[in-house]
């Protein structure tokens, strides 16, 4: 690296650390001279280096991660002097699933102490469908357990609340049984404003006892090997437990991370009139009321592009 000094300690206030590193993690205990050697200082630069500190009045260091990218000399000292810590931000996207989550905890720089999500409350019946999306800051090497339990207990907490306020029309019997639907409205919707017909198309078909017939839970019921294509044997295999067009009612847990707008749309919703929708190649759907005007949508806006 190169330093350059002036021959006042102003110098250091422009001179930036020159280091093939991004970021330095200083360990409990850790020396100065150990930092320094850390960022490969010459032993001329050490010792102006060691005399700034001096008149600086920094006589000690705290440990963590450290950012270095654009940083000066006089910056990157009085950052590790405070413990102004570098923080990572960690994004819990709504429709994902534990499988795209599992993947980029591993990609983070988290410490994956919950590798198969056993941290999360035991006393409920799934894991999947649990977590609030949200975008959680933490530092190097931080326990993920703590961000996903924070996540799920803000989750239950919410939903636990819109829960109180179902209607009697809606023919949902336990919040687990929302939170697997909302699930699904999730992964159907191309967006918001359409998620309250949705889950009531749902949940008109759960009153009729109909078949929810929904693509998404079927492709996670093939995660993680799923490749991107549903085919007519996987619209008839009875052993995919997730396969709404075999089974009678909701799959056995949700199928992605829930949005608020998606458990409100599916609680505080009631049935409708509409039962089949089919996407119309712009987000948003076409809803129907009988079967022979879901074939016609079919052949306008699904076979026809097809050709």
């Amino acid at each position: 690296m190169s330093l350059v000094i002036i021959g006042t300690t102003t110098s250091f206030s422009h001179s930036l650390i020159s280091n093939k590193s991004t970021t330095i993690t200083i360990e409990k205990g850790q020396s100065l001279n150990t930092v320094l050697r850390q960022l490969s200082v010459t032993s001329g630069e050490e010792f102006l280096l060691k005399a700034y500190l001096y008149t600086s009045g920094i006589d000690f260091i705290q440990a963590g991660h450290y950012e270095l990218v654009d940083k000066t000399w006089r910056q990157f000292f009085a950052d590790i002097s405070n413990g102004s810590i570098k923080q990572y931000k960690f994004k819990i996207q709504e429709g994902s699933n534990l499988f795209e989550l599992k993947k980029l905890i591993q990609s983070s720089n988290l410490n994956f102490d919950c590798p198969k999500f056993s941290c999360l409350d035991p006393g409920l019946a799934f894991h999947e469908g649990t977590l609030m999306p949200d975008t959680y800051f933490y530092k190097h090497n931080s326990p993920v357990s703590t961000i996903l339990l924070h996540s799920q207990a803000a989750f239950i907490d919410y939903s636990q609340s819109i829960w109180k306020l179902k209607t009697s029309l809606n023919p949902l019997k336990t919040l687990d049984d929302a939170i697997i639907l909302a699930s699904i409205v999730e992964k159907e919707a191309g967006n918001d404003d359409e998620k309250s017909i949705i889950a009531g198309v749902f949940l008109n078909r759960l009153n009729l006892k109909m078949r929810l017939q929904a693509d998404p839970t079927i492709i996670y019921g093939l995660l993680p090997n799923f490749n991107g294509n549903i085919t007519k044997k996987n619209l008839k295999d009875p052993s995919n437990k997730y396969n709404t067009y075999q089974i009678s009612g909701l799959p056995p847990t949700p199928i992605s991370i829930v949005s608020k707008s998606s458990l409100e749309a599916v609680i505080l919703g009631e049935p409708n009139e509409y039962l089949y929708f089919v996407a119309k190649g712009d987000g948003t759907h076409y809803f129907s009321r009988n079967y022979a005007e879901h074939l016609q949508a079919v052949r306008k806006y699904q076979l026809n592009k097809a050709l």
